[in-house]
């Protein structure tokens, strides 16, 4: 909801495990897409469930915080 923010994306496994980190500190505008390729911060895939994906954006004017919080599921044709 914020005009400019840093952003912070990361994903985590079920078990709360970092899995990989998409955006570090980047600038972000109120609208925006990351898409994630399926794989971890060592390159490798990602096994297929679930996973938890917390977006964290700091205000660049005000120090304001907001977070959000999704589930995201990896899958494959069978």
């Amino acid at each position: 909801p914020l005009t400019t923010s840093l952003i912070r994306i990361t994903i985590f496994d079920v078990k709360g495990r970092l899995i990989r980190t998409l955006a570090h500190a980047e600038l972000s505008g109120p609208q925006g897409e990351i898409v994630w390729d399926g794989l971890d911060d060592v390159r490798q895939r990602a096994r297929i469930g679930p996973y938890v994906v917390l977006i964290e954006a700091i205000d660049s004017h005000g120090g304001t915080v907001a977070t959000t919080r999704g589930v995201v599921v990896v899958a494959t044709r069978l």
